[in-house]
């Protein structure tokens, strides 16, 4: 291993990968919620899209399980939607940038 990628910063705790889907997701601020902040309507336009995905983030940034959720959405390529306080555009280049 490289010093570069030692002095790397960790994204996740290694400790959330093994973390099964159904024993973080009860725990999810968003459970109760409608899926409709999280998720984009068809032909949503950009700016509802910006102020959608601004209102799941603050959501997300108050969750127990917002790590867990986030390391789900990039090892299973959740394709839609915000997970983790992660849009699709953020996780894409998170991916990219791996």
């Amino acid at each position: 291993m490289s010093a570069a990628q030692a002095a790397a910063p960790t994204l996740v705790d290694p400790a959330t990968i093994s973390e099964s889907f159904g024993s973080w997701q009860p725990r999810a601020a968003c459970r109760a919620m409608g899926c409709e902040v999280f998720f984009a309507p068809e032909n949503e336009p950009a700016s509802a899209r910006s102020r959608r995905e601004r209102a799941a983030k603050l959501i997300c940034a108050g969750c127990p399980v917002r790590q867990p959720c986030a390391v789900h959405a990039l090892v299973n390529r959740e394709a839609h939607g915000v997970w983790g306080g992660l849009s699709e555009d953020d996780r894409e280049r998170l991916i990219t940038h791996l």
